[in-house]
């Protein structure tokens, strides 16, 4: 409870001076909020004034230019016709000399007739002034004019824009009495076409710079039209020294639409800008009428405070009163809230702990399995076969590590929408069979047998995101290959069904005669961390995430997944995702090779940046077994220096580790790609990196690399790899 505590009068008199401070700082702060509205309000008057007047320019200069188009068109349609009348009578006539092309010429009111051959070479011409064949062979020899003459029905016309600023419109037809082009043009003079042609000065007549301010309008930098100034004789616009400073802090200070206060010699202008079309229209105005309208108010509103002081002092002890009312709804909202953060922050707390549980016992399962089959195989160090089965062990443990890895990264990505779809073209069967042999792998073990159908696949070329869909169809099915019996088989077919609002849809279904899933199960199979009781003998019990990350994904690629299952008799996935589809050319070729073939990468002379010493051991022995010539570095500073000492195409391929102290992978990139030699740009870089999203995918690609390979690597990824960069590179 909050009893209100007694005063004495001293304590009174501050609160009553901080009263009358507080009164004198709300003038202040009316004032201010009073001088801000009229100069908002001024200038949204100035903004609508000014906005009217681009608007204006825009709609005018549309009807302007359709005037100036329409009046181009009737004189294009009317060499284009002359052109073709001239043909016929050409071939009625039997006669294409000059003399014959002159009395056409002056029949049909046109300046020049020439007649050219099917390649646009001049035959005979007839011109009445320097407009020529020989001015306008460039254009006649273009293709869309030779077109003309190997297809009888077809005709071109243009306006042609010569250096002095005249035009010739051309009108082109084909020859009747022989292959080639009769081509009539009529040639105007610059002064004719100005005098045929609208001009934007005229929108600006009736617009008086006391009304409706300065009006200035500008193509590509360059005054055409204004009412600060009339033009000279030549037709261009001197404007005053200031009004070109306005222009220019409007450029610099000023959004499109927006009016700003501008500086120019001491005096200040609201001024804007706005586009119509192709144009800039800049509309200026002295501040001083809409200072001086804010001055009004503020005064105004001064006055009628000062009236107002004594009802909010009379007003004040009611107010204080509410005040503590408030402060003890408010104390007792905030404990409300704290009590539910805390219970927010248990829950938070609980479910972390439930999380590192789960990890914990799920990490050391396959750790414990590696450090055993270790001590294994140190013990029987003599004992070949045993040390085979213990690496094969080890292997199968290590990548139930990546796995479990693996789907915790992707949980927390997809959760925090994170994961971005690269959409690439693919042949759909080829991932499927990549699939298959995955799960074929997977099977031997169990004796599953798994079959793959795709028959009615009719259109195997889509574009999807390649690492996403292998994720998904592995984790389903690799389930149902996990949870089968021994000697069972798990069915995996791909079909095209009935299009969605256009969009191909192709239905996968996975199928197994495994174990079930109880109901209650059912219920809860997409919940994270979920796992059914029963298990199989020989299997691990997984992370509970497989089937919540298929979820998300089948919903991330705009799918749908359902699924039934019986207990003891097996389940049956069916899930329908939507690709659009590509040509077959659109697909990259792959190159395969064998990691352990000693001419697979024979020769290739390879840079290898790796600051682990482990990792590059690794990733020495793999490439000295497939042939190649290997150089390696342990830092990007090192990379930089090696390549820019090196002779120009010495190094083949770059293998570039991301995560290095100091200069990193993408740095050092960068600095490769920037050198001052020819193979700094084309020699070809992969990243090797721990970095699996595809966020690092782009950063990759944005700092200059060719292909992006995530580790661990295995030999035959990393082999093909450098393959398939050697084979671009040849």
């Amino acid at each position: 409870m909050i009893n209100a505590p007694d005063h004495t009068a001293e304590e009174r008199d501050d609160r009553s001076t901080r009263l009358w401070l507080l009164a004198a700082l709300l003038g202040i702060a009316l004032s201010v909020a009073a001088g801000m509205l009229s100069y908002g309000y001024a200038t949204a008057q100035a903004e609508q004034r000014f906005g009217d007047v681009v608007d204006y320019v825009a709609t005018q200069s549309l009807s302007y230019d359709a005037f100036n188009s329409a009046y181009a068109t009737k004189n294009l349609t009317r060499v284009m016709e002359i052109a073709g009348e001239a043909a016929r009578d050409i071939k009625r006539d039997g006669s294409v000399d000059n003399a014959t092309l002159e009395q056409y010429a002056d029949q049909f009111n046109v300046t020049a007739l020439i007649v050219t051959d099917a390649s646009g070479n001049v035959v005979s011409e007839s011109s009445t002034d320097e407009v020529d064949y020989e001015s306008l062979a460039a254009y006649l020899k273009e293709v869309p004019v030779l077109e003309v003459a190997a297809h009888p029905l077809k005709s071109y016309t243009a306006r042609i824009t010569l250096a002095d600023g005249s035009v010739a419109d051309i009108g082109c037809a084909t020859r009747r009495d022989d292959e080639g082009i009769v081509v009539a043009v009529r040639h105007q003079s610059a002064k004719a076409v100005a005098s045929n042609t609208l001009k934007l000065q005229s929108l600006l007549d009736g617009y008086e710079t006391i009304d409706s301010g300065n009006i200035v309008i500008e193509n590509d930098g360059k005054v055409v039209a204004t009412n600060a100034v009339e033009p000279t004789i030549s037709g261009a616009f001197d404007l005053p020294a200031t009004d070109a400073i306005v222009i220019n802090g409007i450029k610099e200070r000023c959004v499109a639409g927006k009016v700003r206060l501008v500086n120019a010699d001491g005096k200040w202008y609201l001024g804007t800008y706005g586009k119509a079309r192709k144009f800039y229209v800049y509309t200026y105005a002295s501040a001083q009428r809409c200072f001086e309208v804010v001055a009004t108010v503020v005064a105004a509103v001064l006055v009628l405070y000062g009236g107002s002081i004594a009802a909010v002092v009379m007003a004040r002890r009611r107010a204080e009163r509410q005040r503590l009312a408030d402060l003890l709804v408010q104390e007792r909202d905030y404990v409300d809230r704290l009590a539910k953060a805390a219970r927010e922050a248990s829950s938070a707390n609980s479910a972390k702990t439930e999380f590192l549980r789960r990890m914990s016992h799920d990490l050391r399962t396959p750790i414990n399995g590696i450090r055993g089959m270790v001590e294994v195989g140190n013990a029987n160090a003599d004992n070949l076969q045993k040390q085979t089965e213990c690496r094969s062990k080890i292997w199968t443990a290590s990548g139930l590590l990546l796995d479990l890895a693996n789907e915790a990264l992707d949980m927390s990505r997809l959760e925090s929408g994170q994961v971005d779809l690269d959409l690439v073209p693919t042949d759909l069967a080829v991932l499927n069979r990549e699939v298959r042999d995955i799960l074929e792998r997977q099977a031997e073990e169990r004796l599953v047998t798994i079959i793959c159908d795709q028959q009615t696949l009719d259109h195997p070329y889509a574009r999807v995101s390649v690492t996403h869909l292998k994720r998904l169809l592995v984790n389903i099915a690799g389930n149902a290959v996990k949870y089968s019996r021994r000697g069972g088989y798990v069915r995996v077919e791909c079909r095209e069904v009935e299009p969605v609002d256009g969009v191909p849809v192709y239905e996968y279904t996975i199928a197994d005669n495994g174990i079930g899933m109880s109901e209650e199960f059912q219920q809860h199979l997409y919940e994270p961390f979920s796992r059914e009781e029963q298990q199989v003998e020989g299997a691990s019990s997984g992370t509970g995430l497989g089937a919540s990350i298929a979820k998300q994904l089948v919903e991330l690629m705009g799918g749908t997944m359902s699924f039934t299952s019986i207990l003891g008799q097996g389940t049956t996935f069916t899930i329908r995702l939507p690709f659009e589809r590509c040509d077959r050319s659109e697909i990259p070729q792959t190159v395969h090779v064998a990691a352990g073939d000693a001419d697979a990468l024979q020769g290739l002379r390879v840079l290898l940046v790796e600051d682990n010493d482990l990792n590059a051991e690794i990733a020495q022995f793999t490439l000295d077994r497939a042939g190649a010539v290997v150089t390696h570095v342990k830092d990007g500073e090192s990379a930089v220096e090696t390549f820019a000492a090196s002779a120009p195409h010495e190094y083949d391929v770059v293998l570039m580790d991301i995560m290095m102290p100091g200069i990193d992978g993408l740095e050092a990139t960068r600095q490769i790609r920037a050198l001052d030699r020819e193979d700094a740009a084309t020699t070809p870089i992969i990243a090797v990196s721990a970095n699996a999203f595809a966020d690092d995918r782009r950063l990759s690609r944005e700092a200059g690399m060719n292909a992006h390979l995530s580790k661990p690597v295995s030999s035959q990824e990393l082999v093909e790899a450098l393959a398939h960069m050697a084979a671009d590179a040849s």
